[in-house]
């Protein structure tokens, strides 16, 4: 990195941080308060006295109305706040408990009454609810919001559903990074997500996901950013602040259990007996200032909090349904199989469709070891799934949290909070079929922090943070043999000695799988810096940022070989007729791969500058501009295994590579592949407008440009290439006992890394396969656009009316875009030969191909500050569109390489009407009688409820219909036949009308199109009881009573959709267009507290 690139930079964050002094660090989440002061006439009053206090820490701030009558506190810790307005001459006013939340600015409109007494004036909740000076997009869900709703796992992000705009796909209740990788907001991917924890960056760069949260006990409050954000704040899609909570002036604490076993939970639909489950989840709390007696009293200055919870799950999740070849195909005999099975070497049917060519040695051993057991122990009746696997997981979790926050003085304010997650997952399929792994995940999180005022308009904030996230993946021993136990000639791919595993997948039927070996470590350290000045009726923030991450991971998943057996070697050149038991007992697979690991060292830096400007034209309007600078500095490999494609371009690094494949130090080419972009200047540019001047109703609309870059896991999906990494994709292989047998050169693993020194040397193996980067890729942006009307109504309510679109260009995602082309004498066996790229096999290509546009109409009510009910619900009509939904799409990419736009359509995420709705009830008091009132009162009533209308999904041919080797080809419609399911059909056994779906014609990708239909709707209620005791107490106890899908509504999972799966098992109907699962059935919680 040259230094002349950065220097307006560092001059910038020099000249910000050398204002601080040395002891000054930070690790909070603010907020601001500001307002006009002015008399009964609407004169502005200058030199007014307006003093911030926190009852709860001492904490006070002091600010002279300017010119313009106009205060401010930016960067005020969050919490509740007292104001006090006084100028000489004029009643001195006092507003009591002023929320200030994360994120939020309070603007406030104060006139003085000429006079010389204080009086007391009470906020108006109505007005707090209506946010007048910002023109984002936003929703908080605080404290009591997220102790109080069920919560199924305590996962606080579940809460982020509540949000309009936000679709919630995957915030499991078990384990790891990825248990939090599914929050979509405004049709945005969810890897575009800024989570912040505490002012800081917390994201684990790998998946650009939130790793585990703290529990909800630990957490004050969160806020979703969703459109048309501040320029402190980087990201295409949301920023979600979450704020811990702090100390205060009295102990506070609490200590807590919730329970569930199978006794609690109800059935599954398609489950004849309710699986075993068990979870604990215990622990406590507790804050104070921090005194030793006689040395040190921290009242009013220096706090501690410390959070812990412990979890201990052991369940048997649904079971998954699994077609077993029958004893019958064990043997070659599928004489009742509708569909034709031909002899390989002459493309002649098997008369009778029983196979006379001997069976595979290996397949007869892989049988007798996995498969025949389940044969004379069938579990279940049923036609298709006819054995049920279920997998036993165990989790154990431990977590804590400690935060630390010191007022040096008055304008001096230091915090610090760690944060430790330790995490052991494991699960084993039901033997014999297969068998995983035990994933250990350890988070580490430390952020410092320090708000310092320098004066009456200027306050100064900065931040280091620092993060990890690793994770070790151990294949676990199998009681059974291996596939090298059992005669395979296959050695491992790679010289490291670990468990080979089986990795063999009979496409319909079985799937014999063993996690591999891997470990992943993700650390990130963030620092940045921040000065507020107001001049007049601007509030002039800048600042800037660094972020250094580095990622290391090494995948020894494929080393053991991939096999897959999905019924083309038994089909005629038509492509009719096969069955992929009948390719399994010959041994021919259709596919199979090996590496040998991979490896890769990602270092990447983010470097960020930004001014805003919150300009209160008018008392009625506010323009909020602003610009923030974000130049993608693409990460580079230590281990130089990114390598890039220039069709036409022969390297000289590498003279043995193939035409187009490029290295570090060909011409044109930089070690990170794609190069830096220095023009990525995002504007953004919004207004308020405070409609009469009463807060009562305001006009908000706001554009902004916003840019994103690619999460790590896509650099290590597409990095995969000789010569460091030697990575075979084989198609129609020969009989799997003996893989490599005429293999030019003989079995080329093991293998070890080629350093970059003997990439001149190296002799290539033909074709090249595995993962390549496009080096014209542009950076990711996002055009983000919003209009907003909200109306304060009566009975402490609020009520807005939103359009929200996105339109995102340029997304990093990995396609296949090699394909095979498609001419006579096509076949499956001679795709290397038709590539479109000669000496390059199965090859992913990361590329900057991808888009989305999103259009949304938001109607939201919300009810937020009241003694009796707290409100929050809206309906939301959108529609997002993409050509594919994933960065990591791959073989499951755009299945027609020569038009990306032919898989244009809904997005996978896409949900075109969506109602949430939750609420907190606290029941009145129903008698004063103390003996009676323990039992009588302290009743609460909580709820959540979601509804959406059904995902998308595509009816797809199940086999590489197009002959283009990749495999993912949309089926076609048969002409003049419905759609819609026969009359008298349940819709679990016929959803849609399998007749009316054909395989793809040979040769080409099918007439169908991407996501164009709907599966069935999703209809949720959560609910909780509460009961509270000694509420009059110091210390008082809470009991609590949780369901979730407590109406037990049976939520079906899509149908199947691949066209393959028609008659697919012997003695059975089509499984096309049926359903056979859906989500959880109802489950009730326990739990208990007691709170001091």
């Amino acid at each position: 990195m040259k230094f002349r690139r950065y220097r307006l930079l560092f001059l910038s964050l020099g000249i910000v941080f050398s204002l601080f002094p040395g002891n000054m660090l930070l690790a909070q989440s603010t907020g601001s308060i500001r307002g006009t002061v002015s008399d009964t006439t609407g004169a502005n009053i200058v030199d007014a006295t307006v003093t911030a206090t926190n009852p709860s820490t001492g904490l006070t701030r002091t600010q002279q109305t300017n010119g313009d009558g106009i205060f401010v506190f930016p960067d005020l810790p969050i919490g509740s706040y007292t104001l006090q307005i006084a100028k000489h001459g004029f009643q001195t006013q006092q507003r009591e408990a002023l929320e200030l939340l994360t994120g939020q600015n309070i603007a406030l409109d104060i006139k003085l009454t000429v006079g010389i007494q204080t009086v007391s004036v009470e906020v108006d909740t109505d007005t707090q609810q209506i946010q007048t000076a910002t023109s984002e997009v936003a929703t908080t869900v605080d404290q009591k919001q997220m102790q109080d709703l069920p919560l199924n796992g305590r996962n606080p992000l579940q809460l982020t559903a509540l949000t309009p705009g936000a679709v919630l796909t995957n915030t499991g209740t078990e384990s790891g990074q990825q248990d939090n990788t599914g929050l979509s907001v405004n049709g945005l991917r969810a890897t575009q997500n800024n989570y912040q924890l505490d002012g800081s960056i917390y994201v684990d760069r790998f998946f650009d996901s939130v790793p585990i949260l703290p529990n909800p006990d630990a957490l004050q409050e969160f806020t979703i950013q969703a459109a048309n954000f501040s320029a402190e704040f980087a990201g295409a899609g949301a920023v979600v602040q979450l704020s811990t909570r702090s100390g205060t002036n009295q102990l506070h604490g609490s200590a807590f259990e919730f329970f569930r076993n199978t006794v609690l939970n109800a059935k599954n639909y398609f489950q004849s007996t309710i699986p075993p489950y068990k979870l604990n989840q215990f622990g406590g709390t507790v804050g104070a200032p921090i005194v030793i007696p006689h040395i040190y009293n921290g009242k009013d200055k220096t706090f501690f909090f410390f959070a812990a919870e412990d979890m201990q799950q052991r369940s048997s999740p649904n079971p998954i349904s699994i077609n077993v070849p029958t004893a019958a195909e064990l043997k070659g005999d599928f004489s009742g199989q509708s569909k034709t099975i031909y002899n390989p070497s002459t493309g002649l049917p098997y008369s009778g469709n029983i196979i006379t060519t001997p069976e595979s040695p290996l397949s007869a051993a892989v049988a007798k070891e996995y498969i025949d057991p389940v044969l004379a122990n069938p579990n279940t009746n049923q036609q298709t799934g006819n054995f049920k696997s279920s997998s036993n997981s165990n989790v154990d979790r431990t977590q804590y949290l400690v935060k630390v926050d010191h007022a040096v003085h008055a304008n001096n304010h230091l915090s610090g909070r760690y944060f430790y997650v330790q995490d052991n997952f494991q699960r084993a399929f039901n033997a014999p079929l297969g068998f995983f792994a035990e994933n250990l995940f350890r988070n580490q999180s430390l952020t410092l922090s320090d708000t310092q005022i320098f004066s009456n308009t200027l306050t100064g904030t900065i931040y280091a943070t620092g993060s990890r996230y690793a994770r070790t993946q151990i294949p676990e021993t199998p009681t059974l043999h291996t596939l090298q136990d059992l005669g395979q000639n296959l050695p491992l791919g790679t010289t490291v000695p670990i468990f080979a595993g089986v990795r063999a997948n009979i496409s319909g039927f079985v799937d014999l799988f063993s996690g591999g070996a891997l470990t992943q470590d993700s650390t990130t350290f963030e620092y940045k810096a921040q000065l507020v000045k107001v001049l007049g009726a601007h509030t002039i923030s800048f600042g800037g940022g660094y972020e250094r991450t580095r990622i290391d991971a090494d995948d020894f998943s494929y080393t053991p070989g991939d096999h897959t057996f999905n019924g083309s070697r038994t089909q005629n050149a038509a492509g009719q007729g096969g069955s992929a038991a009948a390719d399994f007992y010959l041994g021919l697979g259709s596919t199979f791969f090996q590496d040998n690991g991979r490896k890769f060292y990602l270092r990447e830096n983010r470097p960020a500058i930004y001014i805003q400007d919150d300009w209160k034209v008018t008392r009625a309007l506010t323009v909020n501009a602003g610009v923030r600078w974000d130049p993608w500095l693409p990460p580079i490999d230590l281990n130089e295994s990114l390598v890039g494609f220039k069709a036409g371009q022969q390297s000289t690094v590498a003279p043995g590579a193939p035409v187009g494949m490029v290295f570090n130090g060909d011409a044109g080419t930089v070690p990170s592949v794609f190069h830096n972009n220095y023009k990525a200047f995002g504007p953004r540019l919004g207004f308020a407008y405070n409609v009469a001047g009463q807060g009562r109703t305001v006009v908000r609309g706001a554009y902004g440009i916003f840019y994103g870059f690619p999460e790590g896991l896509l650099y290590q999906r597409t990095d995969a290439a000789q010569p460091i990494d030697l990575y075979l994709n084989i198609p129609a292989p020969p009989a799997w006992d003996n893989i490599y047998a005429g293999f030019p050169g003989g079995d080329p693993f093991p293998r070890a890394h080629v350093p970059p020194s003997q990439f001149k040397t190296y002799s290539f193996i033909l074709p090249v396969s595995g993962g390549l980067l496009n080096p014209a890729s542009k950076v990711a942006y996002n055009q983000n656009y919003n209009l907003t009307v909200e109306q304060q109504l009566p009975g402490n309510m609020a009520m807005s009316l939103a359009y929200v679109g996105n339109h995102a260009v340029h997304i990093m995602a990995s396609r296949q875009f090699n394909p095979a082309v498609y001419g006579p004498g096509a076949t499956i066996g001679n795709e290397n030969s038709r590539r479109l790229y000669p000496g390059l096999g199965a090859m992913e290509l990361a590329d900057a191909y991808s888009y989305e546009l999103y259009n949304s109409l938001q109607l939201n009510v919300t009810r937020r500050v009241s003694r009796d009910l707290t409100l929050l619900g809206n309906l939301v009509w959108a529609r997002v569109t993409d050509n594919t939904s994933s960065g990591t799409e791959g073989q499951a990419g755009p299945p027609n390489p020569y038009n990306l736009n032919s898989s244009r359509g809904p997005a996978d995420f896409d949900q075109a009407v969506r109602v949430n709705i939750s609420a907190n009830y606290y029941l009145p008091k129903f008698t004063s009688s103390r003996h009676w009132g323990e039992l009588a009162n302290g009743w609460q009533l909580n709820m959540i409820a979601n509804l959406r209308t059904g995902m998308p999904y595509t009816v797809t041919s199940g086999t590489d219909r197009s002959l283009s080797g990749i495999g993912n080809d949309y089926a076609d419609i048969v002409p003049g036949v419905s759609t819609n399911r026969t009359a008298g059909f349940s819709r679990i056994a016929e959803y849609f009308n399998p007749a009316a779906f054909n395989p793809a014609a040979i040769g080409t990708f099918g007439n169908t199109h991407r996501n164009v239909y709907r599966g069935p709707g999703y209809e949720d209620i959560d609910a909780s009881i509460f009961k509270d005791f000694f509420t009059e107490r110091r210390v008082h106890g809470q009991f609590r009573a949780e369901g979730f899908n407590i109406l037990n509504h049976t939520n079906l999972n899509n149908p199947v959709t691949t066209v393959s799966s028609k008659n697919s098992v012997i003695g059975t109907p089509n499984s096309l267009g049926t359903i056979n699962g859906s989500g959880d059935p109802r489950v009730f919680q326990f739990g208990a507290k007691i709170l001091f």
